[in-house]
């Protein structure tokens, strides 16, 4: 099953996906009670990751070798500099 379809519960305000266990000493990177989890809360295998949003540029072929040539990347650019003279 793909990584983004994958089903995600909430515990303590944290989003993880559905199969993890109900407790972390049943999970399998648990080593025991006083090493606890070998990856760490903040590494959890099961943790459910927001999607990061796609950029303008991802399919752009001018934004790979040096600086965007597009229309709308100097319309950005611009209105960057009028507001940074302010």
């Amino acid at each position: 099953m793909s990584q983004n379809l994958r089903r995600t519960i909430v515990i303590e305000g944290v989003r993880y996906h559905d199969d993890r266990p109900k407790s972390c000493e049943r999970c399998f990177f648990w080593k025991n009670k006083r090493t606890g989890c070998i990856l760490g809360k903040e590494n959890c295998y099961y943790l459910a990751h927001a999607p990061e949003k796609p950029s303008k540029c991802d399919n752009c072929p001018y934004a790979r070798g040096g600086p965007c040539v597009t229309v709308s990347c100097y319309k950005d650019l611009e209105a960057w500099l009028r507001e940074r003279r302010r």
